[in-house]
């Protein structure tokens, strides 16, 4: 979806939908940028600045009545390590976030592109870390365009969304979504089902669960794929995150990933502490490590010629420390 085509026709709906009522701007941003020490096992070690997902974008909302409300939103990548605008990992992924959605009692549809409900449901729950190495050990994707999504309102705890696409990364299928949740007395837990369809069939099951009690947070995720086709039928991805707060500026986290699908990084360690000195700024101090090739790379501006980070030949270890400001 073309930013400028998107932002003139979010602004056309909410202004003729009710134009007595004014439309609010909300602008917005976070800058994120880090130092790291990288040692690939199989490549020349390296050390430089590595972004780490820092976006700008805009909300454009109309609040038709005091239920049901119209927003607009874009959000651009930016990358700070290169001074360009795309992701840090895919120089040809410009847009993060581009959707025109409705929401009111009977729940929240969107269309465009934003994130998934699979991933909302399934594979955010371990994804709490600071750096470029966040959310690299599942199998599922993150966000898709030309997609239609529903996420309903909470009966008693359980919800359920549901989201499909026909864009799929290129790939020559569609891509459908179901996720069941249910959240109360600190435990949430949720099923979903990322199902492609077409040419070649391959589903991803996957189930997580979280508890919070006092200063802790533990989360937990399953995959398993489901693909005929390919030799990782069967196997998937497995996470366990821990995290304690051990003041109101100060937390520490640690996860343990088995992702032996693809050979998708295979056994991951990841661990985290992040210091907030106010609502807006915190730093951060990150060791990721991976035994086969995921998130570790050859450098932050070595791109292929497809675009995305040329990953290390094997796995990897690497060092980051950086800093996080939102606005």
């Amino acid at each position: 979806m073309n930013p400028k085509t998107f932002l003139f026709g979010a602004g056309a709906l909410l202004a003729v939908s009710q134009p007595a009522l004014a439309i609010d701007v909300d602008p917005y941003g976070s800058l994120r940028l880090a130092v790291e020490a990288v040692s690939p096992d199989a490549d020349p070690d390296y050390e430089g600045f590595r972004d780490a997902y820092s976006r700008v974008g805009i909300k454009l909302t109309e609040n038709i009545n005091q239920d049901w409300s119209l927003m607009g939103q874009l959000e651009l990548p930016l990358d700070l390590a290169n001074l360009d605008i795309h992701s840090p990992y895919d120089q040809e992924d410009d847009v993060r976030i581009a959707k025109l959605q409705v929401s009111g009692p009977l729940g929240t549809l969107w269309y465009g592109r934003g994130w998934m409900a699979y991933y909302n449901a399934i594979a955010y729950p371990v994804d709490y870390f600071s750096s470029y190495y966040s959310g690299w050990a599942t199998l599922t994707t993150f966000r898709r365009e030309k997609t239609l999504y529903y996420s309903s309102p909470s009966f008693n705890g359980f919800s359920f969304s549901a989201a499909t696409t026909d864009e799929n990364g290129g790939i020559d299928r569609n891509r459908n979504q179901y996720t069941i949740s249910y959240s109360g007395n600190g435990i949430s837990l949720a099923a979903g089902l990322d199902d492609n369809t077409g040419s070649t069939d391959a589903s991803i099951w996957g189930l997580s669960a979280t508890y919070t009690t006092g200063p802790w947070y533990i989360a937990a995720k399953y995959e398993e794929l489901d693909d005929n086709t390919s030799s990782s039928d069967g196997k998937g991805a497995k996470n366990l995150l821990i995290q304690y707060s051990l003041d109101d500026k100060n937390t520490v986290r640690g996860m343990i990933a088995d992702v032996d699908a693809w050979s998708y990084g295979d056994t991951v360690l990841h661990l985290g502490w992040d210091h907030h000195y106010n609502d807006d700024l915190k730093v951060f101090v990150e060791y990721y490590q991976e035994e086969s090739t995921a998130a570790i790379g050859t450098g932050h501006d070595d791109f292929s010629a497809s675009g995305y980070i040329r990953g290390a030949t094997s796995g990897g270890s690497a060092i980051t420390a950086g800093v996080r400001y939102d606005f």
